[in-house]
């Protein structure tokens, strides 16, 4: 597909070249140890766009959300920016790309998804040259059901890349005849317990959100919600994880001071 100027100005390059995808962040690149580069797309949660990417989202999640992690929670000024700052309008270049994305992906989806597969393409020819296995993340900050989005005449982006291995978290209790390529790791929030006890009896795994490194030891040792646990902060890749575990994930950035219930103990 040929993209003109006006298209293009809605996808400006960011870093190494790459439009929409993110080549890695300080979690995912601790895959490279195991082999794999993940590249991740980010787009703005729950409702900071004017669009809803999180249809499951709690208000605990929400305030958590790892969209102010890491450099999306840097500013000038600014110990840490929170939902409420961004949500009352306060944008830092992250921020901002993060809003674009989202609304290029609703109001120019045909080129969205033409533009995501040039990027894969790239990321895939740079893993390979470092020799490394690429796999991609699409939902880094949003849950949006990748499976249902055709892409450049296929059913969706996992059709169109049958090769290489794609993963995401979500909240999307209903996701079925996912990809052979898609690995979905069910996430805990403040009130869906039912919901994740549902996933982890349908053989999906169930990520969890603990305090610190304590309570995560000390679950590791005696289970939760009748599943083992295993500690997933070592590597994301969360598509080699064994079935039937309860992936347990150290609190981070505003997720340190939750009290909603989202973050367990």
């Amino acid at each position: 597909m040929t993209f003109d100027k006006a298209t293009l100005a809605h996808f400006p390059k960011g870093n190494a070249g790459f439009r929409l995808l993110t080549p890695g962040n300080p979690k995912t690149e601790k895959g490279r140890g195991a082999g794999y580069w993940t590249f991740i797309l980010h787009l703005a949660p729950s409702t900071l766009s004017g669009f809803n990417t999180c249809a499951m989202a709690t208000e605990g999640c929400r305030a958590a959300c790892l969209n102010t992690a890491g450099r999306g929670g840097m500013m000038a000024g600014v110990a840490r920016l929170t939902l409420e700052m961004v949500e009352s309008g306060l944008h830092n270049t992250i921020q901002k790309a993060r809003i674009r994305k989202t609304r290029a992906f609703y109001e120019h989806r045909i080129a969205f998804m033409a533009m995501l597969a040039k990027d894969i393409e790239r990321a895939i020819t740079m893993a390979e040259k470092a020799g490394l296995t690429p796999a991609f993340r699409l939902n880094g900050t949003s849950d949006i059901r990748w499976e249902s989005v055709p892409c450049n005449g296929r059913r969706n982006v996992m059709d169109a890349f049958p090769q290489v291995q794609f993963y995401d978290y979500t909240k999307l209790p209903n996701r079925r005849g996912l990809p052979s390529n898609y690995a979905l790791t069910f996430s805990l929030a403040d009130g869906n317990d039912e919901s994740a006890k549902a996933a982890l009896a349908s053989g999906l795994n169930v990520a969890a959100v603990f305090r610190n490194v304590e309570t995560v030891s000390r679950h590791i040792e005696s289970g939760f919600m009748g599943a083992p646990v295993m500690c997933g902060d070592d590597t994301d890749l969360r598509f080699l994880d064994p079935k039937g575990h309860v992936i347990a994930l150290y609190a981070k950035g505003n997720a340190k001071t939750d009290k909603s219930g989202f973050v367990r103990d």
